[in-house]
């Protein structure tokens, strides 16, 4: 009976931990990407466009978290455990890069059915309209990634909760 207790407890910490992870991972997505999303907008009111497109961001920075924590669940870049830290969190950086690429695609996919375009009118939208925001939008997320899995890996060499606790927590005086 008690076993069951210390399991239920585990697991509920476990829980409790990943969900942590998950809101503020979806938060940091969703800052970064919100912020491209009033550059955009910005850009195109100077032009006088009128531009209007946030709600796929958050969607989006939550399956890019949800993906994030699955990758580091799978062990993506475990493989250069042996190697310098940068190594694994350029790795880790560039492969969920990647991912918001393919998301962003995905974002231009969708909006092109919601407004009645067929499969070659969105691919043709892509290739010729989109293809330098989209490497643009890869590029920012790839810069914006890499200290958030500098601090992760650099909190996961130092074991436990030190760097949160250095980070967020008040430190004694020396």
């Amino acid at each position: 009976m008690k076993i069951e207790n210390v399991k239920k407890a585990e697991l509920k910490s476990q829980f409790y931990e990943e969900t942590k992870k998950y809101i503020l991972l979806t938060v940091y997505i969703a800052m970064i990407l919100g912020g491209l999303k009033i550059y955009k907008r910005m850009i195109l009111t100077e032009y006088h466009v009128s531009y209007f497109s946030y709600g796929f961001g958050l969607f989006e920075s939550m399956m890019l978290a949800k993906i994030i924590l699955l990758g580091n669940f799978l062990g993506i870049g475990e493989r250069f455990r042996e190697r310098p830290l940068i190594i694994k969190i350029l790795y880790k950086a560039f492969v969920m890069s990647l991912l918001a690429l393919l998301f962003s695609i995905l974002e231009y996919a969708a909006e092109g059915l919601w407004f009645n375009r067929d499969i070659a009118g969105i691919s043709l939208e892509i290739i010729n309209k989109g293809k330098g925001e989209l490497l643009a939008h890869t590029a920012v997320m790839f810069i914006n990634f890499i200290p958030l899995f500098a601090i992760w890996e650099a909190g996961r060499a130092m074991g436990g909760n030190m760097l949160f606790y250095l980070l967020f927590k008040r430190t004694p005086a020396i």
